[in-house]
């Protein structure tokens, strides 16, 4: 959101860091809310409230940053992974949330 201050109540950061914990944690949803002392349908019910938050309508849904060009001292040609070659990205999101994609 351009120019608008986003308040984040108390309850609402320690979801989040909550949040953070279980995905980087590698528990089930049970066994994390009982380490957690939380009910599960408590966890449920902030996940869907912060999912939403993440998703307000303000957000862009795809932004176009054009076509990657090799820096001037690299090859004339940008190198392409072979079909089939092993891919990886990972993507940090903030809030401890990480988009990672591997391809092998």
């Amino acid at each position: 959101m351009h120019g608008v201050l986003v308040k984040q109540t108390r309850k609402e950061l320690e979801w989040r860091q909550r949040m953070a914990r279980f995905a980087v944690s590698g528990k089930q949803v049970k066994l994390f809310c009982q380490t957690e002392q939380i009910s599960e349908a408590a966890f449920y019910r902030w996940r869907a409230k912060l999912a939403g938050a993440v998703d307000a309508p303000s957000a862009a849904g795809f932004i176009d940053v054009g076509v990657m060009v090799a820096a001037p001292e690299a090859q004339a040609m940008p190198q392409v992974a072979p079909i089939g070659a092993a891919l990886e990205v990972r993507l940090d999101l903030g809030h401890g949330m990480i988009l990672h994609i591997v391809r092998r």
